[in-house]
């Protein structure tokens, strides 16, 4: 007998979303990896966890989410600008902790992903970067 496979029944049309989702992270980077991806939708989903909490939710090294931090933010290694999406700043009960939060930019292109995903939501107003 055979096992129904969850999602068998899918429509192309349906990924359609996540093509434009996509398409929008790669105007920051056309080369974008996806590892980079992740770490900005984790941090907007959870703003405020630390860069260890990163890298425990994402299931990778706490230096490979430290790295991933850097590139997010507006300064990546080596004076190489950053793509600004977001910041992270010095725990103040914790000083070897960094808390990563969002940017305005990155507020505004987390605005314009869940636009993007949820299309016949009522519209929102979402910043646009320059």
């Amino acid at each position: 007998m055979a096992v129904p496979i969850r999602g068998a029944d899918w429509r192309p049309e349906a990924l359609d979303p996540l093509v434009r989702v996509l398409e929008e992270l790669r105007t920051l980077d056309p080369d974008l990896p996806i590892q980079y991806a992740l770490s900005f939708l984790t941090i907007a989903q959870n703003e405020g966890l630390s860069i260890r909490d990163l890298s425990e939710r994402l299931g990778i090294a706490q230096s490979s989410a430290s790295r991933n931090v850097a590139a997010l933010s507006r300064w990546h290694s080596f004076g190489k600008e950053g793509l600004d999406l977001v910041r992270a700043e010095e725990d103040p009960r914790e000083r070897r902790r960094k808390i990563v939060t969002l940017t305005e930019k990155g507020r505004a292109l987390a605005g314009r992903l869940a636009d993007l995903l949820h299309p016949t939501a009522p519209q929102r107003m979402t910043l646009r970067s320059a």
